[in-house]
């Protein structure tokens, strides 16, 4: 079967990329929270943990923005994709969750280079394809994700939570060293005329400076549309920290889902992402996207309140796979309208300042920004204290927020007349 000449080239190499990343991560991302309680935290800590994680992403994300748009994107993807794979090594080595909070703290502050990711790929994509494209780079390397979790599960079950976690971050160690290698070989550079760093001490640390400084100038070149869509996608980043890293553990622990059952659930809600996945990308470049985002946060807060009127495994599964039909809509169409919204020749360091999120209902939250980042920390390190308060408070936070951000997506938005190239 001929591919379409949009998912070709870079787009291509990344799908690949994810394709094998996702069969790693996955199988361990899942059961993080789980794995604090098992080295002797408490709801508290998985907080401090996931927060210092947050922070740490946020602190060097200006200078990913502005290598990017200087030197390029290719080498900073490359060599930062080793740095991540060397604090694999950090998180197998220890036996405590202090020795975890350190692995997640260096691997964090490694992936300053997402806006270089997030620019590669709406530089590589045409405007009008960009729904399908980002759907495709979502949904396609998420089907070789689908039995991460259920391998997980399994392994935990079978060699203890300790053992399988630290041999499963070994393994990813030297999975995702061999996919740093693939990205320097095969992506090509799609900035124009890019310049050379200066690698000195000096060099370095004005390169600190200008960084900071040269995502900030790119406030002017931010328009009120694109401020909208940014302020409104880290309010909703906000609402979903609160309940990220305990979806597994109001799961298991109160409505009484088994490892295997909640990995079960994970998996067939992923495999209706994957068969969603394409369609729902063509659908969105034909529909407005600030519509489909809208109704999709909407339908997520109905979802998130359900949640917690579930009370066994069937009524959680039905609603992972709900949850699934929302992402399938919310994320392309979110991605897709950042693109749209953001001038390629600012795109890396916009991205980075400003370049919102998304979410995967009963997953995870992701934050793409410095301003998402910066309320994802302040959110993860309130969550376990309100979990530890009401076990339901941060699901009626999440709903109520997701019901009042989806309206004001309908009303306040946009959709822009002339997309950016």
């Amino acid at each position: 079967m001929k591919l379409p000449e949009f998912l070709k080239g870079n787009a291509l190499v990344m799908i690949v990329c994810e394709c094998v990343w996702r069969s790693t991560v996955d199988i361990v991302v899942p059961f993080v929270s789980l794995y604090v309680l098992e080295l002797g935290g408490n709801y508290q800590t998985i907080g401090y943990i996931m927060s210092g994680a947050s922070l740490a992403s946020m602190l060097l994300y200006p200078l990913g923005g502005y290598i990017a748009d200087y030197q390029g994107r290719i080498k900073l993807i490359g060599y930062m994709t080793f740095m991540y794979a060397f604090a694999f090594l950090v998180t197998g080595l220890g036996d405590s969750w202090q020795w975890l909070a350190l692995g997640m703290f260096l691997q964090n502050l490694t992936t300053f280079y997402w806006p270089a990711i997030q620019a590669l790929m709406a530089d590589s994509i045409p405007p009008r394809h960009r729904g399908l494209g980002f759907a495709a780079v979502e949904s396609i390397p998420a089907a070789f994700g689908l039995i991460a979790p259920l391998a997980g599960a399994f392994f935990i079950g079978s060699l203890g939570m300790r053992t399988a976690m630290r041999g499963l971050y070994f393994s990813s160690f030297i999975i995702a060293s061999a996919l740093a290698l693939f990205r320097l070989r095969f992506l090509k550079e799609t900035l124009v005329n890019p310049k050379k760093l200066d690698a000195s001490p000096r060099g370095i640390a004005r390169l600190l400076i200008d960084s900071y400084r040269g995502v900030f100038t790119t406030l002017s070149s931010i328009t009120k549309e694109l401020w909208v869509v940014s302020l409104l996608v880290t309010a909703l980043v906000f609402s979903a920290s609160f309940a990220n890293s305990f979806w597994i553990i109001r799961a298991t622990k109160i409505i009484g889902l088994s490892l295997g059952e909640w990995a079960t659930v994970i998996m067939l809600s992923g495999v209706v992402g994957v068969v969603l996945g394409i369609p729902a990308g063509q659908l969105v470049d034909r529909m407005s996207k600030k519509l489909v985002v809208g109704v999709s946060i909407m339908l997520g807060g109905v979802l998130s309140f359900l949640f917690l009127m579930a009370s066994s495994y069937t009524e959680v599964l039905m609603l992972a796979l709900a949850g699934a039909v929302i992402d399938s809509f919310l994320n392309p169409s979110l991605r897709s309208l950042f693109a749209d919204l953001t001038p390629r020749s600012v795109r890396g360091r916009a991205m980075a300042l400003v370049g919102g999120g998304g979410m995967h209902m009963m997953r995870n939250v992701m934050a793409n920004s410095i301003l998402s980042k910066t309320f994802l920390t302040i959110g993860a390190f309130l969550s376990g204290f309100m979990y530890d308060f009401d076990t339901s408070l941060p699901w009626l936070i999440l709903a109520g927020a997701m019901l009042v951000i989806g309206v004001s997506f309908i009303i306040f938005v946009k959709d822009p007349a002339q997309p950016e190239v």
